[in-house]
């Protein structure tokens, strides 16, 4: 189950959802139709990404970008910042990932 727990959508092309996800719960297709960060506050999960997969652990931030596969799988509750914006063609095009201690 998926619940958000504030949204907020601004003039700019970009959307951010603090979220608040159960335990076995899955996201199969995340939306690749825009660049994604994901900001892990708590819990614990994993991130298929490409061919990749993401451990996602309190501090972990990870972007990527519009056109490459993603899925989330949560292993316990997970708390997580989530932006969506409109692709930056003056991006990368690959993924990159950031661990920030808490």
């Amino acid at each position: 189950m998926v619940s958000a727990s504030g949204d907020r959508t601004c003039d700019a092309p970009y959307s951010q959802k603090l979220m608040n996800l159960d335990k076995n719960s899955e996201i199969p297709d995340l939306d690749n139709s825009q660049d994604v960060t994901i900001a892990v506050l708590e819990g614990l999960g994993n991130l298929a990404v490409g061919d990749r997969t993401v451990t996602l652990t309190p501090g972990v931030f990870v972007f990527v970008p519009a056109g490459i596969s993603r899925a989330l799988k949560v292993e316990t509750m997970l708390n997580l910042l989530l932006i969506h914006c409109q692709p930056d063609p003056d991006l990368c095009e690959s993924a990159w990932l950031m661990n920030v201690q808490l």
